[in-house]
């Protein structure tokens, strides 16, 4: 399934990619999601900044054909890899579990705003059900970021 999401923030290029790879920004986005737990670490590379969260969510709220298969907790690994201030790369995966999300982060002003947009391929490999988890991990992945979005508006603000 083709993912796709466009996010403003209300500042210029670089104090936005300089938030999206703070660490202490990527903890404040992962309580505020809702984790149980989550653990962040921000490196440089020789490829670029590397932003890696493992965290995990309680399963609750889910659709009980998701409780049978993920469990009673969602744990997520995501990778983001910037390799320039503009361009960079996510990866997204059910830590033991049957799906991912591979795809792009792009970073463009936009006035006196920068546009993230966020493309990816999203893949279940779970017969019968594997189409209607594909969805879910969209709508999952397009609520964080739009709670990132406020999130990064607020970070920003207070700069």
């Amino acid at each position: 399934m083709r993912f796709a999401k466009e996010i403003r923030f209300p500042a210029p290029v670089a104090d936005v990619h300089a938030m999206l790879v703070s660490k202490e920004f990527r903890e404040r986005v992962a309580a505020q999601a809702g984790a149980s737990r989550w653990t962040v670490t921000v490196e440089q590379t020789p490829e670029g900044i590397l932003s890696v969260v493992d965290s995990a969510a309680p399963t609750a709220e889910l659709p009980g054909f998701v409780r049978k298969v993920i469990g009673s907790e969602m744990p997520i690994h995501q990778e983001e890899l910037y390799v320039s201030e503009t361009e960079g790369r996510l990866t997204v995966a059910m830590t033991g579990k049957p799906g991912s999300l591979h795809g792009t982060i792009r970073l463009a002003a936009d006035g006196a705003e920068t546009v993230q947009t966020v493309e990816a391929d999203v893949k279940v490999s779970v017969p019968l059900v594997g189409g209607k988890l594909e969805k879910l991990i969209g709508q999952v992945m397009g609520n964080l970021l739009k709670l990132q979005g406020r999130v990064g508006a607020e970070w920003l603000a207070g700069r």
